[in-house]
């Protein structure tokens, strides 16, 4: 049964996404001959590649090399402008502005494709970075419990059971993939594992933790201090949130409540006053009804977007959406 539950878990990690399967195509079959010719490999590597996307990539979680990831950027922008170049001179012999317009479209394309790809990595690990940070008030209390009475090479095969937060969940099951699969012991597992975790707040608790645990300190106090710490941070970043909706609060009921009705009741007033010194409603009534509708339509989206503004305003961690089971 475990080894069927392995089994399984094993082939969840290894699958790719669609990015890592085009990145992979695009270099298998074009790439690796493309690198051959010293003239494009000198002007990938000067004017094109970038070093430091090796450590991001590793934090975006992507399965990716950066010559991989760099040549398949390079290839959609080239691929892209052939097919805008192409399209447009087809189109300038039958319109002319439909050619010009498929033309900087399509630099506009290229332009955009290359700067989201490019940006694409860094965006990924921002956020893996915030959602693991955001699930530290969960992991802390757990790995506190289990220290009491276990060693840390116990805590770790146990939590990686427990977690329900994808990202830091794969942070851990990188750990077990360098003990059971590379054979590294406990500790080096851990830092190795570090080196490509987005979030400074995980890396920094298991650095300590492995630093304690060789020293033969003491797991259970270290991390009741950095719980009690941690709880100090939330407090105060939800006595901030509730300042916050007290000023939404305050907006929406004088915005969105009082407003609406104020303008409802003086339109229809003056449309009274109006009729009694004219004597017929005329254009003054449809201009009622036309203000009334256009209330009535704007403002459910008004109302949803304010919603929204309050939803995303509360922490992150209140946010979490836990794993779902298949």
């Amino acid at each position: 049964m475990n080894k069927k539950n392995n089994n399984i878990k094993l082939t969840v990690k290894l699958k790719e996404t669609p990015l890592e399967i085009y990145c992979h195509t695009v270099y298998k079959f074009f790439g690796r001959k493309a690198l051959l010719n010293k003239k494009f490999n000198f002007f990938f590597f000067n004017h094109f590649y970038n070093k430091r996307y090796e450590t991001i990539l590793r934090k975006a979680n992507l399965k990716l090399i950066p010559e991989e990831y760099f040549f398949s950027i390079l290839f959609s922008m080239m691929f892209l402008t052939v097919f805008a170049l192409f399209s447009s001179i087809i189109f300038f012999f039958l319109n002319q502005l439909i050619a010009f317009f498929i033309f900087y479209g399509g630099i506009l394309l290229i332009s955009g494709s290359g700067i989201f790809l490019y940006n694409y990595p860094l965006v990924i690990s921002k956020n893996r970075k915030d959602e693991i940070d955001a699930s530290m008030p969960y992991l802390l209390p757990y790995m506190k419990i289990l220290s009491k009475e276990l060693n840390l090479s116990k805590i770790i095969e146990i939590i990686d059971g427990f977690l329900i937060y994808q990202e830091v969940k794969n942070e851990f099951q990188k750990i077990k993939y360098y003990s059971t699969i590379l054979g590294y012991d406990i500790h080096s597992s851990i830092r190795e594992a570090m080196l490509s975790c987005p979030s400074q707040s995980l890396s920094d608790v298991m650095n300590d933790l492995v630093t304690i645990s060789n020293s033969g300190g003491d797991i259970y106090g270290y991390l009741s201090r950095k719980l009690e710490n941690l709880n100090q941070e939330i407090d105060a970043i939800e006595k901030k949130n509730i300042d916050t909706l007290l000023i939404y609060s305050q907006i929406y009921v004088v915005i969105l409540l009082i407003a609406p009705l104020f303008y409802t009741i003086m339109t229809s007033i003056l449309n009274l006053i109006d009729f009694n010194s004219i004597g017929t409603a005329g254009v003054s009534t449809g201009s009622t009804f036309y203000s009334i509708l256009v209330l009535l339509l704007a403002l459910p989206f008004v109302y949803t977007g304010f919603m929204m503004l309050v939803y995303y305003s509360k922490p992150l961690y209140s946010r979490l959406q836990p794993i779902k089971d298949d």
